[in-house]
């Protein structure tokens, strides 16, 4: 049976607090024949000490420092130029992977002749170790993806294009979602079959003041996203800006009652 090699991408900043729970999860995978390229995005001791020592215990681990904050969309791409699996996986550093993860994603991929494996995940409340399960979308397409990111980066998992790397694009720096521009440039370039697990796969770390949890950072994001790699008239745009706020609500609004009750 073939045993693919998966490269596992996670960028490391100012994650003291959550590292070692995110590798931990790797670790775990029932899945074994993978390698984990750990970033570390800048000049950080107590990172650096923490991530040498759990490379020295695990041979698969790949360790690379970078001495300047590169930011986490080079960070990523450094990592995916030097993979050298046959999928590529993304992992947040305070996010945490379920052990089962590779294992059902890649029999999955093989019994649906996917090239892009994704699931439900579980946000995960730190302040009350609380769980709120979040469905996506179960057939995911480019028109999908138009209206919503359907994709949640680190339960993504992707074949590598042999002909060519496909890389996730530089956002202005006060902009986020960039695996939302990942996404959407990559269905453009390539012929995409989308595979997707209603069985939660990884725990996404919901951290107050964060800027990913912010709404207004999140949609003015979006609609650049969009314009820019979506290619979008401005009267689809307005539409389409319509339907992220519902699909946005939709996914939060639960998830806030529960956080905090």
């Amino acid at each position: 049976m073939h045993n693919p090699l998966v490269s596992i991408v996670m960028p490391c900043h100012k994650a003291e607090k959550t590292i070692q729970r995110s590798v931990e999860g790797v670790l775990n995978q029932t899945y074994s024949n993978w390698e984990l390229l750990l970033i570390v995005d800048g000049q950080h001791k107590e990172l650096e000490a923490m991530v040498s020592s759990l490379a020295r215990q695990e041979p698969r681990i790949r360790l690379l420092v970078s001495q300047k904050n590169r930011g986490v969309t080079r960070s990523r791409n450094i990592a995916i130029r030097l993979a050298k699996g046959e999928w590529l996986a993304f992992c947040d550093a305070d996010d945490y992977w379920l052990e089962h993860k590779l294992t059902t994603q890649l029999s999955v991929a093989q019994e649906q002749k996917a090239n892009l494996v994704c699931s439900a995940f579980c946000f995960y409340y730190p302040h009350n170790q609380k769980l709120d399960l979040i469905h996506t979308h179960s057939t995911i397409t480019y028109n999908t993806m138009l209206h919503t990111n359907a994709i949640p980066m680190s339960t993504a998992m992707v074949q590598v294009d042999k002909n060519q790397r496909h890389y996730i694009p530089q956002l202005p720096a006060h902009l986020i979602h960039e695996d939302y521009a990942f996404w959407l440039t990559l269905f453009q370039k390539r012929e995409i079959q989308v595979a997707y697990t209603e069985e939660a796969t990884a725990h996404l770390l919901q951290a107050a003041g964060s800027r990913s949890a912010n709404k207004w950072l999140g949609a003015k994001s979006h609609a650049y996203i969009l314009a820019t790699y979506g290619s979008v008239s401005r009267f689809k745009l307005a539409g389409l800006m319509v339907s992220y706020a519902y699909n946005a609500s939709k996914k939060r609004i639960l998830g806030r009652l529960f956080a905090f009750s």
